[in-house]
């Protein structure tokens, strides 16, 4: 089996060579051992799949129910009015965020732990930013010389979700078999030359598959030459997620429109955004449950205050509203009599 989405895996990635310090390099796909070596032959219909992971299988316990309301009858303490019912509501709601931060977790470690049991986890460990060069998309940014695409301008269309989000311009090329082009270091020469030769922008991320002999069977040789600011987004790291997502989708029941983009634009969800781990997670639940202390600590001392303030003021309006001389009686009575 030879082409993309027909089932199968596996695959030798080179490290390339450069021409005129140009980042380049190559990759392969083995052979699956089926009959075809074109994008989606299967005969079970399209696939096509929108994301960096696949939908998680934990659907995790429903929403904690909201924290229940008690009420104090006594006095200046009734609901949420009093001190002691806005302490519970407060340990109440600390608790209940510290039960959805805990689910988060988990449910972030067993969706990595799904993804690592059935495919190669890609994770961007790099902080990229977006190049502007000022260049407009180029739409007919695909070749096809082997009659694969179903519609090249659909899928250059959606290909520019990925320009839009790394700011590099995608273009694709699948090259008929060529018989001078023997080793893999050749057409990684092809690639680069080609860019050189045909595109006076520096933002172009070119591909290029080189097809074999036979054509349906074998899985060709895969190359790619980037744009002297193209590098500063494809680099080394982002180009092996993209090889692992052109081997995820290779042997898929996707056509070979879908297979292509997918690959380019979930690379690109995975490479413009740094990946959360489980440090980062537990790092940010530190730091909500110190607010929430902090927050239940002032809301405390402020209500302890008001509560003085209010207690002083009654003590004084007693006092104001008491007259004097059945003040100075009661004062000179309890001296004096008792």
């Amino acid at each position: 089996m030879g082409r993309a989405g027909a089932g199968g895996g596996g695959h030798r990635s080179s490290g390339g060579g450069h021409s005129s310090a140009r980042s380049s390099g190559g990759h392969r796909v083995s052979s699956g051992g089926g009959s075809h070596s074109r994008a989606g032959s299967s005969s079970r219909g399209s696939y096509s799949y929108r994301g960096s992971t696949p939908p998680s299988m934990h659907t995790g316990p429903g929403m904690p129910p909201p924290p229940r309301r008690y009420g104090y009858y006594g006095r200046r303490h009734y609901g949420y009015g009093g001190y002691g019912g806005y302490s519970r509501f407060s340990v109440t709601l600390l608790v209940v965020l510290m039960v959805l931060g805990l689910m988060i977790a988990l449910s972030g470690a067993f969706r990595s732990t799904s993804q690592q049991y059935s495919y190669k986890d890609m994770k961007s460990t790099i902080v990229r930013e977006k190049i502007d060069t000022k260049n407009a998309y180029m739409n007919d940014c695909i070749i096809d010389e082997l009659g694969w695409f179903n519609n090249t301008s659909r899928t250059a269309s959606r290909l520019k979700e990925f320009w839009e989000e790394t700011g590099v311009q995608p273009y694709i090329i699948l090259r008929a078999y060529d018989s001078t082009l023997a080793t893999d270091a050749q057409k990684e020469r092809w690639a680069t030359e080609y860019y050189d030769e045909n595109f006076d922008t520096e933002n172009i991320f070119l591909f290029v598959y080189f097809a074999e002999e036979d054509t349906d069977n074998d899985v060709g040789y895969m190359a790619y030459a980037n744009g002297y600011e193209t590098s500063s987004v494809m680099d080394s790291e982002a180009i092996e997620i993209f090889w692992s997502y052109i081997d995820r989708y290779w042997y898929t029941d996707a056509e070979t429109d879908d297979v292509f983009i997918n690959a380019f634009n979930n690379t690109a969800d995975v490479i413009m955004h740094v990946s959360t781990t489980g440090k980062d997670i537990i790092k940010w639940m530190i730091i909500l449950c110190v607010v929430i202390v902090v927050g239940v600590v002032l809301v405390t001392v402020i209500k302890q205050k008001n509560k003085r303030a209010k207690e002083k003021a009654e003590e004084e309006a007693k006092i104001l509203n008491t007259p004097i001389d059945t003040m100075v009686s009661d004062n000179l009575e309890d001296k004096y009599l008792k």
